[in-house]
């Protein structure tokens, strides 16, 4: 089983030759070039977990191969040792400025190839590993904060999304100075329909809810969330009064559409009563003014009989 793939970059076949047995001795599948721009085509072609790349080369250099590899971000990442002959004057600084990670002099001693190459391969290994798991720890966190901002019963957005995303929407409202709306929903008796039905039934009920309120949103800017109880709320950016009536009345409908049976009813199936509200934010004004009116639209409505769809006073 192969240790690992390395390419071998060199113009000599004398010292290709070397250094292929002693890779190929340990175990190792090695490709070798004879010059810079087929070492970066095999590279292309199928990148190898490191490169010993010879300086002296006709034409392009062992430094300027290394600075395309570097500078693709494909092949960044592949460790370069670098090859020289004590004699050719290896430059060590410029081997690790133009971003190598080793070097090995000629003549080869084996031991000391092999030591190198191992030690980066080990290396690159960890790194890759590290980059594996970093990016699992992120998707793991992505996947905890979405949990955290997610109503777990009807899987609308929860209060505290709620709550940030209107913070958000405020201060862009404000310094957009644009308007902002909001409708309040909650489930007609609810209370009376859960003592009717159960609170099964009522998890049920509040679950088929959400998914009409979820369905009368066409923007990928508004949000819907869980307000609480029985209760839902919809932000609608830049959204004027006449808009989100549209909306709230096709919450209100869809509802109602659903004809599910609610004998402790007058309306003898589940609806909703919904209070919207819109503003232009003012400088000295906070979000609470809006939920306010919102909130005192919604009263009027169950107040007028319920479901209804009540805007608030301007």
């Amino acid at each position: 089983m192969s240790r690992g793939t390395i390419l071998v970059v060199e113009d000599s076949p004398l010292n290709s030759s070397i250094l292929s047995g002693i890779l190929r001795d340990r175990d190792y599948t090695v490709r070798l070039a004879s010059d810079g721009p087929s070492a970066l085509r095999m590279v292309k072609q199928g990148a190898p977990e490191l490169v010993l790349l010879d300086i002296r080369m006709e034409g392009m250099d062992g430094y300027e191969v290394c600075r395309h590899l570097k500078a693709d971000p494909a092949t960044a990442d592949i460790p370069v040792i670098f090859v020289s002959a004590l004699e050719a004057g290896l430059d060590k600084v410029k081997a690790f400025h133009v971003g190598g990670v080793d070097y090995v002099t000629k003549p080869f001693q084996a031991f000391e190839v092999i030591a190198r190459v191992q030690n980066h391969l080990k290396t690159a290994r960890l790194q890759k590993q590290i980059v594996i798991k970093n990016a699992e720890l992120e998707r793991v966190n992505r996947m905890l904060q979405a949990v955290s901002y997610m109503d777990p019963l009807t899987g609308l957005a929860n209060r505290r999304h709620f709550e940030e995303f209107l913070d958000q929407e405020w201060r862009r409202a404000r310094r957009d100075e644009t308007p902002l709306a909001m409708v309040l929903a909650a489930v007609d008796h609810f209370k009376a329909f859960n003592d009717t039905y159960g609170h099964r039934s009522g998890d049920d009920c509040l679950k088929y809810v959400a998914t009409e309120i979820s369905g009368a949103l066409h923007r990928g800017g508004d949000l819907a969330a869980r307000y609480g109880g029985e209760e839902f709320v919809v932000v609608l950016p830049r959204t004027e009064a006449v808009g989100a009536v549209v909306v709230a009345e096709e919450i209100r409908a869809r509802v109602e559409r659903l004809r599910i049976l609610h004998q402790a009813s007058p309306h003898r199936v589940v609806t909703v009563s919904l209070g919207l509200a819109c503003l232009r934010p003012g400088e000295n004004e906070s979000s609470d003014a809006l939920v306010g009116a919102a909130d005192r639209a919604l009263y009027r409505s169950k107040e007028a009989g319920r479901n209804r769809v009540t805007e608030a006073a301007t």
